[in-house]
């Protein structure tokens, strides 16, 4: 027998609490991102889709923040109650579109499905095309420069790719593992690549703060290349390649 969606007490409170465990992470990787040491210039394409953009920008973490309020409050109020919670207002205006499309308790099941898999749930959602399955595409080469520098150094990571086939909606991913817990990891979305070579370069910043401490040692600089978010198991997500570098501080 199928199980209906979040009628019974005891299925709320359960996921409820799952859910809030898994708000205070994506919370805490919020904050990280925020102050976070790395940011990538990235070659940018025009989507047909106008509202793809803005739809990615719901984050993992909104998602998250719309569950929750779907699960503690219920969707009585429509969508534009359930909505209510983002305040930013482009934010709004997009959770807003995307329930309206799919409904109320559409909605809600469509941002269960997704998983917190924000570029997943906007092509569930029609406003983000689906990508191919043949998408493919190469690494060419990274390096890193300086190769060596003092604590505050900002190393220059370049980056060159070429695409194959067409890709869509996906993201360039940098992860960044040295000594101790200094480093960090964070997705960069692209609403996808036409065939041909491009570069882009990622600028990591070593000047510690209370949110990120940097010690001498050697930094492994991961960089994925992907459709879809990076390592989902979700339909049409591929890693199509990865490639590692790395930069050494100083004492």
């Amino acid at each position: 027998k199928r199980r209906q969606y979040y009628t019974r007490k005891k299925d709320i409170e359960n996921h409820t609490l799952i859910m809030r465990k898994a708000f205070f992470s994506v919370f805490i990787a919020s904050v990280v991102a925020i102050s976070s040491p790395l940011s990538l210039s990235e070659p940018k394409l025009k989507s047909d889709f106008s509202l793809c953009s803005p739809c990615v920008q719901l984050s993992s973490q909104g998602l998250n923040i719309i569950l929750n309020e779907i699960l503690n409050a219920g969707i009585v109020g429509g969508c534009s109650e359930v909505c209510s919670v983002l305040k930013d207002k482009t934010l709004n205006t997009v959770c807003n579109i995307a329930c309206d499309i799919a409904g109320v308790a559409g909605f809600a099941k469509l941002i269960e499905k997704a998983d917190l898999d924000v570029i997943y749930f906007c092509e569930l959602i029609k406003l983000c095309p689906e990508g191919k399955d043949d998408a493919a595409g190469k690494i060419v080469s990274l390096t890193v420069a300086p190769p060596t520098g003092p604590e505050g150094t900002t190393f220059q990571v370049d980056l060159e790719f070429q695409i194959v086939n067409a890709t869509g909606v996906g993201e360039i991913q940098a992860s960044i593992s040295g000594v101790g817990a200094a480093g960090g990891s964070q997705g960069f979305v692209n609403e996808g690549f036409k065939p041909g070579t491009y570069t882009t370069r990622l600028s990591v910043d070593t000047t510690s703060s209370q949110q990120q401490e940097w010690f001498p040692g050697k930094y492994d600089v991961q960089m994925d290349l992907c459709q879809g978010e990076c390592y989902s198991k979700h339909p049409h997500s591929i890693v199509l390649d990865t490639k590692h570098g790395s930069f050494n501080i100083t004492g």
